[in-house]
């Protein structure tokens, strides 16, 4: 009776955790910061991103995301964390990608 109950139990807990996981979004965009002069406007972004699959589709739609948003800026700087804790505590981004534009 103890074992059905702990194995009831135990496959409960683990569809709620794939049920929180699979409603999480891809990537949730933390921080941006923008800096600018009369010819350039420099962008940084914090990103958490919580599905690693099809990373570079990712960072693509984070990148139109944010041009559609506030325009394009000379330089877009994303930063790629694994979570807010990482941020907090200053660990450095496990991936760090820059878009360069041309300047008009």
């Amino acid at each position: 009776m103890k074992r059905k109950k702990f194995v009831i139990c135990t496959i409960l807990c683990l569809f709620l955790a794939v049920a929180y996981y699979i409603s999480l979004p891809d990537y949730f965009i933390v921080n941006s910061m923008s800096f600018s002069s009369e010819t350039t406007r420099e962008t940084e972004i914090k990103v958490v991103v919580y599905k690693y699959w099809n990373l570079n589709e990712t960072i693509k739609s984070i990148e139109q995301e944010h041009n559609k948003i506030n325009g394009t800026p000379t330089t877009l700087e994303v930063r790629l964390y694994y979570s807010r804790w990482h941020i907090r505590h200053g660990i450095e981004p496990f991936k760090t990608v820059i878009f360069q534009y041309k300047q008009k």
